[in-house]
């Protein structure tokens, strides 16, 4: 038997199950479809035809690809372009070379690591947990506990 994970593949037998009521049949057929909702009908469409339509309408359009958002080494060039830009045609020449030329917005490629403005305003319990610590544990002496309850069971009956 194959594996059912959309509806189609039932052949429209979960639609004939419910318009003539055989409940049964019908939570059988439900229960064997899959959870996830992205492999549901309606979200199911071949991988590699929309691959190649998306890359043709980029080219059609004449979009540039997604740029990361680390420093690389082309960007000491861009980043002299935008300097010139500045001196030359002021804040606006600037603004038109960002838009068309976006500048990195980090300087390293490292997802753990956070500006010091960031790292700073972070409370103590966030610092801890990027920095993946924990605080010791204190010893646990069951006979302190009794001492205590001795104590405290004392002072109730006084």
């Amino acid at each position: 038997m194959t594996m059912v994970i959309n509806e189609w593949q039932l052949d429209g037998k979960l639609n004939r199950a419910l318009q003539s009521a055989q409940r049964a049949d019908f939570a059988m057929y439900l229960a064997w479809l899959t959870p996830a909702v992205d492999e549901s009908a309606q979200f199911f469409t071949p991988e590699a035809l929309t691959e190649r339509i998306e890359q043709n309408l980029l080219q059609q359009l004449g979009v540039q690809q997604a740029r990361t958002f680390c420093q690389t080494e082309t960007d000491i060039m861009l980043m002299q372009h935008h300097s010139a830009a500045l001196q030359q045609g002021g804040l606006t020449q600037l603004k038109l070379a960002t838009y068309l030329n976006q500048p990195p917005l980090t300087q390293f490629d490292d997802k753990s690591r956070l500006a010091a403005e960031v790292w700073q305003s972070l409370s103590l319990h966030c610092r801890r947990r990027l920095q993946q610590t924990t605080p010791d544990k204190p010893d646990i002496n069951p006979a302190a506990l009794y001492e205590v309850l001795e104590q405290l069971h004392g002072v109730n009956a006084a």
